[in-house]
C-alpha cells in the first residue's frame, strides 16, 4: 500500500523534501512507517528518533493526530511535525 508522508519545519529539511510516497507492506503500523523513514533519510535517526520517538515527534493521520500502534491504510496522509510548546 502507498501512504503520503508530509514533512514540517526542521522535518523537511533532514527528509530534503517536503512530501513523498511511500510503500508499505498491509497492515503496517505508523512505527512501521517511522522505521522506513529512519532507513530511508539516516538524518532522523542520528537527529530525531534516539530514544523515544514518541517524544521527539507529533504525527498527524489524515489530519488528526495519531498513535504509534495505529494501522495506516492505502492512501493515508501523515504528517511529521516537532513538539510545540508555549502556553
Amino acid at each position: 500500500m502507498k501512504v503520503k508522508v508530509r514533512y514540517f519545519a526542521r522535518f523537511r529539511t533532514l527528509a530534503g523534501t517536503s512530501e513523498e510516497e511511500l510503500e508499505l507492506k498491509e497492515g503496517a503500523t505508523i512505527k512501521d512507517l517511522v522505521e522506513l523513514i529512519k532507513e530511508k533519510h539516516s538524518a532522523f535517526s542520528e537527529e530525531v528518533f534516539e530514544q523515544n520517538e514518541e517524544a521527539d515527534v507529533n504525527v498527524s493521520r489524515n489530519g488528526r493526530y495519531a498513535k504509534f500502534d495505529e494501522v495506516l491504510q492505502e492512501g493515508d496522509i501523515v504528517a511529521l511535525f516537532p513538539p510545540t510548546s508555549g502556553g
